[in-house]
């Protein structure tokens, strides 16, 4: 019945893609040869800038073979050659948090539905890996193996498991739908004193998650606790900046892997203690959130800002707080935490636009925090950059980025795992 089930829901989106004017199409003509891109001008992208060099990239099958800095093209047996005739190539863009089946819909042909249409609108927008914060296993690991297998087009996608303590489940729990789980999952678990957190972490690992999502009502002493476990079983750990009682100091000093909403880490910097509800700075500390910055900066925490939402619901210190945290050298990824379904434009150009009107980010900065600092929020190195032995996540765009940030609109091709998803005129 499984098998059966996913012929029908390639088939499904196969006839959908093929019926949509100026979507991107998957060309399966390369599978079982070598992929040559010419002509390109590589964007090569690092934390102290950037540089753009003529090249020639050469995939084979998923990964990256070689990238040739030259104007002659070698010959290439069993060859498909595209010249790209001067456009720009750089590494896909990751969205370190999305949301993809946290609130399942009332039948599973409109979870599949909505799910389906969001990962083609990524992909179609050279979104080739995502980092789901929080959804239901079962529907998370389905869409992530039919991506890794590129059944569908679809970003690559990583999820969580959520660990919480039992004020927050037992609260949550009383509102959940009819299709939400109203008791512990492998990915929504209760976290106590008397929790066996080996146990809990295996039962993470063994539901597919790559991180746990550090959510609410944790002690610091259980949070170091799951961050060391974690280490041991070689997960990540990937938090709320605030996580009550816990405080953002407290959880960076944990070590957590990411540290998720800026805008959180107002909570705290008016108290040197564990925080509750009521301790929402009004006024930046500029002291405290030096202090934490740097900490963060030195524990090699990652801020995964949303700034997007932030400013959506008026919490103006989100973009404040990753201005000073992007002074202090410390790493940004580029997360959303907003549907890809409710506007136009995907919210992913949004937050980036934001890094760079009001957080002082250069475009190079901002697509650096996209690519590179994506992968490593996730705990990926195999992503990121247009380097030999890295997979063949790629966009190509018409004009350059690094000139203008509106031109990564102007997308001609993505490349995921090695598939092309060219854009039909």
């Amino acid at each position: 019945m499984k098998k059966i089930l996913k012929v029908y829901l390639c088939l499904i989106l196969f006839i959908g893609i093929h019926k949509s004017c100026g979507q991107h199409q998957p060309d399966q003509t390369i599978k079982d040869s070598l992929l040559v891109l010419k002509n390109g001008l590589i964007v090569s992208l690092n934390s102290k800038g950037s540089s753009i060099k003529k090249g020639i990239i050469v995939i084979d099958k998923e990964n990256i073979k070689d990238v040739i800095y030259t104007d002659n093209t070698p010959e290439f047996a069993n060859a498909k050659i595209i010249d790209l005739k001067g456009r720009y190539v750089l590494p896909g863009l990751i969205d370190t948090h999305v949301h993809l089946a946290t609130a399942p819909k009332e039948s599973r042909s409109e979870t599949q539905k909505e799910v389906e249409k969001t990962l083609l609108k990524m992909i179609n927008s050279g979104i080739t890996t995502v980092r789901d914060m929080a959804g239901n296993s079962i529907i998370l690991s389905d869409y992530a193996r039919a991506s890794k297998f590129n059944q569908i087009p679809a970003p690559s996608i990583f999820y969580t498991s959520k660990f919480g303590g039992a004020k927050y489940f037992n609260q949550i729990r009383k509102h959940t739908g009819a299709l939400e789980a109203k008791s512990d999952t492998p990915w929504e678990q209760t976290i106590t004193d008397d929790t066996n957190i080996t146990l809990a972490v295996a039962r993470a690992k063994g539901a597919g998650a790559t991180g746990i999502k550090i959510y609410s009502s944790l002690s610091p002493k259980l949070i170091k606790s799951i961050v060391t476990e974690a280490n041991k079983q070689g997960i990540q750990t990937w938090s709320h900046s605030a996580v009550f009682p816990a405080s953002p100091i407290q959880v960076a000093e944990a070590k957590v892997n990411t540290m998720s909403h800026a805008w959180d880490m107002m909570y705290g910097l008016n108290t040197n203690d564990t925080i509750t509800e009521n301790d929402l700075a009004t006024e930046i500390n500029s002291d405290k959130l030096e202090k934490l910055l740097l900490l963060m900066k030195k524990n090699g925490i990652i801020l995964d800002a949303t700034n997007y939402i932030s400013e959506n619901n008026s919490m103006h210190n989100g973009v404040k707080i990753t201005k000073q945290a992007h002074k202090l050298g410390l790493k940004v990824s580029v997360g959303t935490d907003w549907p890809y379904l409710y506007e136009p434009e995907i919210p992913f150009f949004k937050e980036l636009k934001l890094l760079i009107d009001k957080c002082g980010f250069t475009n190079e900065a901002a697509l650096y925090s996209a690519t590179k600092i994506g992968a490593e929020s996730i705990g990926l190195t195999d992503r990121g950059a247009i380097e030999k032995g890295k997979r063949a996540d790629m966009i190509i765009v018409n004009k350059n980025p690094l000139d203008n940030l509106e031109n990564l609109k102007d997308l001609h091709t993505t490349i995921k795992s090695g598939i092309i998803y060219k854009k039909e005129n």
